[in-house]
């Protein structure tokens, strides 16, 4: 998962848009809750346009997995879901209505991620859906969904997020592509809590995901034995191994993170550290 800067992204969107999607929200405001779940419910055609700016922002990889799925649309998704969901006794969990036209709430997201999905390694149903889990609070002791834009920033969620740089810093990755919590978290529960809900909600460790990152591993490791042969023999075309794993780690390539976390884990070598220094 690369962080997602998404003030940066924002600036990219053409004003006619945001415009657009603001005058969606300012007519909702004092309608009738059927109104208001009919309009969301329909509200594609409103924040599909955005599409096409996520996919050139982050070179139409998939924000929470960072995959490229060719024969697969990409979809904009709602981080907080836009649909009001209740539990059993028809009592509200959430309703996140007021974020379903507010682009700073959309991310772009593979099927995978955002539907459900049987996984058929574990057998569990992952996907996002209408999940919106939140942890405990420190602050009120309680887990209550904001009802309103100016709750959201009292919530603690459990998904990590793509737009916060130190969510994205909890996710290091095994050699066999598992996604797997960092090395410097290890030690936490709530760090372990969020990668392990993460991986099945946004079926992060799809296997899919999993065999192409483990590929990835298999040619970082290549390039590693390669690069130490060159290193031994002080032959200059060490210097072509550092380029091809910088190129791995560049942010346009789909798993750059997975890379970098691959890359990484051999920086007791010397000239492996100056490439991590490049970064």
């Amino acid at each position: 998962m690369r962080y997602i800067d998404l003030n940066a992204f924002l600036a990219t969107v053409p004003a006619n848009k945001k415009k657009n999607l603001a005058r969606t929200y300012r007519n909702l405001k004092g309608q009738s809750e059927a109104t208001i779940r009919q309009r969301v419910s329909s509200g594609n055609t409103k924040w599909r346009p955005l599409k096409s700016d996520m996919e050139a922002f982050s070179s139409r990889k998939c924000w929470y997995t960072e995959s490229k799925n060719a024969g697969f649309p990409n979809e904009v998704e709602h981080f907080r879901p836009k649909g009001k969901i209740t539990d059993s006794n028809n009592n509200l969990l959430h309703w996140y209505w007021f974020l379903a036209f507010n682009p700073a709430n959309y991310r772009l997201s593979c099927q995978f991620s955002n539907r459900l999905n049987v996984n058929p390694a574990t057998g569990k149903t992952g996907g996002k859906g209408d999940e919106f889990p939140l942890l405990v609070s420190s602050l009120n002791g309680n887990s209550l969904h904001a009802t309103s834009i100016n709750g959201v920033k009292d919530e603690l969620p459990v998904l990590l997020d793509p737009c916060v740089e130190e969510d994205t810093k909890l996710l290091a990755f095994s050699p066999e592509g598992k996604p797997v919590v960092a090395p410097h978290a290890a030690n936490c529960p709530i760090a372990k809590k969020r990668v392990q809900e993460s991986n099945l909600l946004l079926n992060l460790d799809f296997p899919t995901f999993n065999e192409e990152r483990e590929e990835l591993y298999a040619e970082v490791v290549k390039l590693i034995a390669r690069g130490d042969r060159h290193e031994a023999n002080q032959s200059d075309a060490l210097e072509d191994v550092k380029e091809d794993l910088e190129a791995m780690m560049q942010p346009e390539k789909p798993y750059s993170k997975a890379a970098e976390s691959y890359i990484r884990g051999f920086r007791d070598r010397d000239w492996v550290d100056e490439v991590i220094q490049n970064l």
